[in-house]
């Protein structure tokens, strides 16, 4: 089986979940060969001196495809060349229903580092400009399962929401571990999800973030308050 084919099949029998708003969790979403590769490729920023202190978020931009953002390294490459490829961007729309939509223009990604007590901002659903949120957990074996996306109520606007307190679940930590979903902020629904690092185990939580886009953006220049561009 081809790494396309591996990642269309694991996402057309992936179980869409509605607990508590409507989202998709894969586990060994791309071919473990290739996973371990592009992992050894993006690990080397964990090495960073602004990895070593709490309390910090970082992030490495890889992707922006509308100013041609594109990783050069071989495995990284084909990771996004897979993310990009038109048959497992539409598998990934009609698992979301989504398929009625307009196309995404554009696609960014990056990967993302958070140390131990680092708490994201707030609870939130996350902008209007997203068409599909993913995210791509990077766990080494043994860290804590408790570190994915947390989950919230979709009926209350996540600014009211502690981020301890009233999460509902949480995605497994889990290397090769893949969460997809649908941004949504209206009244009905609110796709209200946060992250942090509270673990006394793990000390650095590593993802790659992914975004469908509706419209062409150079997320490039966004430069994001509080947080270590490496």
């Amino acid at each position: 089986m081809s790494n396309k084919d591996y990642v269309i099949d694991r996402i057309k029998n992936s179980v869409v979940s509605n607990d508590p708003w409507k989202h998709v969790v894969i586990r060994d979403f791309m071919p473990p060969s290739l996973y371990e590769n592009m992992k050894k490729e993006i690990i080397t920023l964990e090495s960073h001196a602004c990895l070593k202190n709490k309390n910090t978020r970082a992030y490495h931009i890889y992707v922006n495809k509308s100013v041609n953002v594109y990783p050069d390294t071989g495995y990284l490459k084909e990771y996004y060349d897979l993310f990009l490829d038109e048959d497992i961007r539409n598998e990934v729309l009609k698992k979301l229903d989504l398929t009625e939509q307009p196309l995404p223009k554009d696609f960014y990604s990056e990967a993302n580092f958070i140390t131990q007590d680092y708490i994201y901002d707030e609870v939130h659903p996350d902008r209007s400009d997203k068409l599909v949120t993913m995210i791509h957990y990077l766990a080494d074996e043994g860290d804590d399962e408790s570190l994915g996306t947390f989950l919230y109520t979709p009926y209350k606007d996540g600014k009211t929401l502690d981020v301890f307190k009233d999460m509902v679940s949480s995605t497994p930590y889990v290397g090769n571990c893949f969460l997809m979903f649908a941004p949504k902020d209206t009244k009905e629904c609110r796709t209200n999800h946060c992250m942090g690092n509270n673990s006394k185990k793990t000390f650095v939580r590593k993802s790659i973030q992914a975004f469908w886009i509706k419209e062409n953006a150079d997320w490039t220049q966004d430069r994001q308050s509080g947080r270590n561009r490496i």
